[in-house]
């Protein structure tokens, strides 16, 4: 036991140092260096760029060599190099950024685009709606001027309206007739000349829209006074109104319409007298008797089933 205290206590502080101290630390030191040589460091470059950096020694020690960039061909790059290169890079990245700014502003300025086209759709929209208001409104009123007409001539007394409305064209009568109950156009009638009535009658019985017959006594007029007019409603005078005109009609004047009419047109005067009930188309069969009897037979020939 004494012995190995002596050996122990054999060493020197020297050789303490160096077997706790010196001797670890450089085992470290070098295993470091090798660890960072493997790992590709550049030891001597950073040394070098500390010492560099040193106030009083860095007058002494250069600063290290920077290192060149190897590219992906294998080539090395300089400083230069590598700043034009990141140089380029910013340029592309800006002509990116331009590009999608010029695209976004392009979009922008179609969006713009189709807006206004969308707001001139709609404002001429609306003003085609406010048009055919007013054109409606037009129509609208000339036929309450064309009924205003028409009452004016039922409340007078028919053998004073029957002469004012003879002087008007056919077109005329039919359009006014049109707008006149059976009562009151069947009155007027019986004071007409049978000529004039029967083609009054004529025209009554074809199932014309108002606004047609309102452009047709237009035209009529113009053309009596050289000029022409080309144009475009709805009321209609059905076989049984006119058949109950008629039937209002005294018998005898009554005949002597269906009589000329019957000339031209003997199925409209067949259809006129269907649309009349039995005692007053008895009437006026017994009344077209008396002034023609043969076209009462055929007429009479034609109703039997």
């Amino acid at each position: 036991m004494a012995d190995t205290g002596v050996e122990g206590s054999s060493y020197s502080a020297m050789e303490r140092f160096l077997i706790w101290f010196v001797i670890p630390f450089v085992f470290t030191a070098v295993l470091l260096f090798v660890l960072l040589s493997i790992f590709d460091y550049d030891i001597k470059s950073n040394i070098q760029r500390a010492l560099h950096n040193t106030p009083v020694i860095g007058m002494i020690v250069p600063a290290p060599k920077e290192t060149a960039t190897v590219t992906a061909t294998g080539k090395a790059q300089t400083t230069e190099e590598s700043l034009k290169q990141k140089e380029d890079d910013v340029a592309k990245l800006t002509a990116k950024v331009n590009d999608l700014q010029a695209s976004l502003q392009k979009a922008q300025a179609d969006a713009a685009a189709k807006d206004s086209s969308l707001k001139e759709a709609e404002a001429k929209a609306a003003d085609l709606e406010e048009k055919l208001k007013d054109k409606t409104q037009t129509d609208e009123e000339y036929a309450n001027q064309i009924t205003q007409l028409a009452n004016m001539y039922a409340k007078m007394s028919p053998s004073k309206a029957a002469p004012i409305i003879e002087a008007l064209t056919p077109k005329e009568m039919v359009l006014i007739f049109s707008m006149m109950k059976a009562d009151s156009r069947g009155a007027i009638m019986e004071k007409m000349d049978a000529s004039k009535a029967a083609v009054a009658s004529i025209g009554l019985k074809d199932v014309t829209p108002l606004r047609d017959k309102e452009i047709a006594a237009l035209q009529e007029r113009l053309a009596t006074n050289g000029s022409k007019v080309d144009t475009t409603a709805s009321t209609t005078v059905s076989s049984s109104d006119l058949g109950q005109t008629f039937a209002n009609m005294v018998p005898k004047s009554a005949a002597s319409v269906l009589i000329e009419m019957y000339k031209s047109s003997p199925t409209k005067v067949l259809s006129i007298l269907s649309g009349m009930d039995n005692a007053s188309r008895s009437k006026v069969m017994s009344a077209i008797t008396d002034a023609d009897k043969e076209v009462a037979a055929a007429i009479t020939a034609k109703l039997a089933p």
